[in-house]
C-alpha cells in the first residue's frame, strides 16, 4: 500500500496535463479489476449508498468513472492532434453525462 501512496504523491509533485492523459490511458482495468483493494472500496461505497440511500453519490461516481472511460478512449497520445473523429464523440459523451446530472440533480431532486 505504501508503494501506491508514494507513486500517488510523486505523480501529484510531477502533476501536467500530458502526464496525466497519459497516466490515465495506461490504466490497466483488467489489473484493477483484480485488486482486492478496489473491490473493498466498492463494496463499502455501495454499502453506504443502500445503507443512507445517497444515489446522488452513486450517479456522480458512476458519471466520473463514465468520463473517465470516455477520456481514456477518445484522448489522442500526447503530441497527435485531436480529430474529428474523435472530437465528435467525445463531445457527444460529454453532453450525455452533463444532461443525465442535470436531469437527476438538479430537475428531479426532491
Amino acid at each position: 500500500m505504501g508503494r501506491y501512496w508514494e507513486a500517488f504523491v510523486q505523480f501529484l509533485k510531477e502533476y501536467s496535463m500530458t502526464k496525466a492523459g497519459e497516466a490515465l490511458r495506461n490504466v490497466d482495468w483488467a489489473q484493477v479489476l483484480h485488486q482486492p483493494v478496489f473491490w473493498i472500496a466498492a463494496t463499502l461505497f455501495l454499502g453506504w449508498v443502500v445503507w443512507k440511500k445517497a444515489f446522488k453519490s452513486l450517479l456522480v461516481v458512476c458519471s466520473a468513472v463514465g468520463f473517465i472511460l470516455l477520456l481514456q478512449h477518445t484522448l489522442p497520445p500526447a503530441g497527435q492532434p485531436l480529430t474529428l473523429e474523435k472530437l465528435v464523440p467525445f463531445a457527444v459523451g460529454c453532453l450525455g453525462i452533463l444532461a443525465v446530472n442535470v436531469y437527476f440533480l438538479i430537475i428531479r431532486s426532491g
